[in-house]
């Protein structure tokens, strides 16, 4: 009986094993934004999860060269998610969060590479200055703030633009235009 139990234990392990595949996994841990080198990457097999989108192993060599877009630890499984075609920001261009109230987001449905124009309105009680009507920016991310009441939408601008509408967008005098999708 005993026997029959153990064989039967060894035969599931197998047919466990069979299953397996073979997937990308981190070898060391590496930083938001680095470049991936073949170095940093190994392999292990899994019993897949249908939970789980992990990178076969026979695409290894697609990914290296490619930017880390979350940091990796040693051991952890790539995603396609994890990883970014190109610095973020790109060289000569600034990432701006922007802190929209539920009035402001709403129905928006705003989605990175949304393309948006900022624009900035006078204090109230006040006459429009020589300020331009409005600058234009790609959404780069977008996630509900800490307060779970609010949107903080991440903008893609260029480098020069940055601080000046950082400065503008402080007092919380702007709407986001949402243009067309279909580009």
């Amino acid at each position: 009986m005993v026997a029959l139990a153990s064989a039967g234990g060894i035969g599931w392990l197998f047919s466990r094993t069979d299953d397996a595949v073979e997937i990308i996994v981190a070898a060391q841990d590496v930083g938001r934004g680095e470049v991936l080198e073949a170095g940093d990457l190994t392999t292990a097999r899994i019993t897949l999860d249908p939970a789980l989108s992990p990178i076969a192993a026979s695409r290894a060599a697609e990914i290296v060269g490619q930017r880390v877009s979350i940091p990796l630890t040693a051991g952890g499984l790539v995603t396609e998610a994890m990883l970014a075609p190109e610095a973020l920001p790109p060289d000569g261009m600034s990432l701006l969060p922007v802190t929209l109230p539920a009035e402001r987001a709403d129905g928006l449905d705003l989605q990175p590479g949304d393309r948006v124009k900022i624009v900035v309105t006078p204090e109230p009680g006040q006459e429009p200055t020589g300020i331009p009507p409005f600058s234009t920016a790609e959404v780069a991310t977008v996630a509900l703030s800490a307060d779970t009441v609010s949107t903080v939408v991440t903008l893609l601008v260029p480098e020069v633009d940055g601080p000046v509408l950082a400065a503008r967008l402080a007092a919380g005098n702007f709407y986001l235009v949402l243009d067309s999708r279909e580009r």
